[in-house]
């Protein structure tokens, strides 16, 4: 693939994705981070990074600047995901670096309190060379040697047996894993099979803001997850909304409505009838959003939250 411009803010390769682990010796596996993906441009120590928007998160990250310009190269394009871990469980938690990418001012406070790290999985550009066209194994046999021995950076390993690291992750409560070709690769922009993407659906509990009504009656819920004090707004769902759970809803909503959305809410969507954060829901989803809502939720359950006359 011929290649000219200059290393800069390009579009990243996207896996696709699958519904099962599919095995083979021509393909190896990762682990799939719940981050957010950025990429980083090393030359001559000089550091920025780029989302996978093409938006600048130099500025966002100034730990992984300087961590990223002892890079052992000249000029290099890499990609990856930098991750934030939930200080409870010590895995990747979405919605800690989320609100880290989205924060407009980075200082040592919030960088102390959100630390982050970046796991890099691929090299696209190499001392004046594009990579596109080299094979995975060999991208990844240079990235290793040029990345700096930090404790901020890390190096993405790789796995022989698909069906073991996807049972690990499933375990572990991560998100999933990747499966690439060995000898794929890099198509700038595009999702592509050469990497695919398999995802262990995950649960979590959430406070109910706010109903949508259809013919009067209760068709969804808008959700939101307790985060420092307040209520982050995560999306909406619908799907396992049976009769019984609408008509106990339908009931209750003059018992708990209210004119506005609850005051600590961020931020706050268009076009619901709000209600006091009192019902909890169990969720089941696939993944974030990179806007920090649930892709594919699924209600479990729903319950209250705080004893109110007629919800129990």
């Amino acid at each position: 693939m011929g290649w000219e411009r200059k290393p800069g803010p390009i579009q990243p390769m996207e896996p696709v994705l699958s519904d099962r682990v599919i095995q083979g010796a021509d393909r190896l596996y990762q682990v799939k981070w719940d981050g957010v993906r950025v990429l980083a441009h090393v030359e001559k120590g000089q550091v920025r990074l780029w989302n996978r928007r093409r938006r600048e998160r130099t500025e966002t990250y100034p730990e992984l600047v300087a961590a990223l310009g002892d890079t052992a190269a000249k000029e290099a394009l890499m990609d990856g995901e930098v991750i934030a871990l939930h200080p409870g469980t010590g895995k990747p938690d979405f919605f800690r670096v989320l609100k880290r990418d989205l924060s407009r001012r980075i200082g040592p406070g919030l960088m102390e309190r959100i630390p982050v790290f970046y796991v890099v999985f691929d090299l696209i550009f190499l001392d004046g060379k594009w990579l596109l066209d080299h094979p995975l194994e060999k991208r990844l046999e240079q990235l290793a040697r040029i990345l700096p021995g930090s404790e901020r950076i890390h190096f993405c390993d790789s796995y022989e047996d698909g069906m073991a690291l996807w049972e690990r992750t499933g375990k572990e409560g991560m998100e999933g894993i990747v499966i690439k070709e060995r000898k794929g690769r890099y198509h700038i922009g595009r999702k592509h099979p050469t990497w695919l993407k398999v995802k262990h659906f995950r649960q979590l509990e959430a406070v109910v803001v706010g109903v949508t009504l259809r013919q009067g009656r209760v068709n969804s819920l808008l959700l939101a997850r307790e985060e420092d004090g307040g209520l982050a707004y995560i999306g909406r769902a619908s799907s396992g909304l049976d009769q019984e759970r609408i008509e106990a809803l339908t009931r209750a909503l003059p018992l708990i409505r209210r004119e506005s959305p609850p005051p600590s809410l961020a931020p706050v969507p268009p076009s619901a009838v709000w209600v006091e954060p009192l019902i909890k829901a169990q969720i089941r989803y696939l993944e974030w959003t990179p806007d920090g809502t649930l892709r594919s939720p699924s209600i479990l359950s729903v319950g209250v939250k705080n004893s109110t006359p007629g919800t129990g």
